[in-house]
């Protein structure tokens, strides 16, 4: 069986001026559909620099990855990202936040009821229904990564990409949305690749540990 996820020789470097900067040098991993993998290492080691190649973000040097046997190499609604900072807009609600990603992703599936219903159903997976009308300004660091969450899941990507989601928050609000992270990937069966510098965390959360 083919795997679902394929990182093969890939190498990333940066170039600045006459200078070059090799980041990451003949990274290979294979990644099941339904795994929830975490990538564990030093700060600075390139964790965050191959989750961005995986999503489309930065360019790959040399190598290819692979998704669900498509090549990666431009953004797609197919991987979603959560980052440490929830990226969030300020001027809209909990809920327009998450219904703006369904509308972009959905407009020509869903109808506008559906759309909603759908919207409706992701807060409800993080516990967010009753802030729906709440800006980010009025709600705590955790509850806005909540909606980080939903955000993503509601894309229904094919790969979750969650960048240290719950490095910038207090140790309470922290295992309150590990547990729900879990629960979660228990009830979708979500493909996820987690970056985190918290070895406990990455043991909690994973199938698999990648240094």
């Amino acid at each position: 069986m083919l795997p679902f996820l394929k990182v093969e020789q890939v190498t990333k470097s940066f170039a600045r001026g006459a200078a070059t900067t090799e980041v990451l040098r003949n990274i290979n991993l294979t990644i099941s559909r339904g795994e929830y993998v975490s990538i564990i290492g030093h700060s600075g080691c390139g964790k965050s620099t191959l989750l961005n190649l995986i999503a489309g973000l930065a360019k790959i040097t040399t190598g290819g990855i692979i998704l669900d046997n498509r090549e990666v190499n431009e953004p797609g609604p197919d991987r979603a990202v959560v980052f440490q900072n929830h990226s969030l807009l300020p001027w809209l609600t909990t809920y327009q936040n998450v219904k703006l990603a369904v509308d972009k992703v959905f407009s020509q599936s869903k109808s506008r009821s559906e759309r909603h219903t759908w919207t409706m159903h992701n807060l409800e997976l993080v516990q967010m229904v009753h802030a729906k009308d709440k800006l980010p300004a009025e709600i705590s660091g955790g509850m806005k990564q909540r909606v980080g969450i939903a955000r993503a899941l509601a894309m229904e990507p094919k790969v979750l990409l969650l960048d240290e989601p719950f490095g910038a928050l207090d140790a309470l609000t922290r295992a309150h949305l590990q547990d729900s992270v879990m629960q979660i990937h228990a009830r979708l069966g979500n493909t996820v690749i987690m970056i985190t510098h918290d070895v406990d965390e990455a043991v909690l959360l994973s199938d698999r540990i990648v240094m």
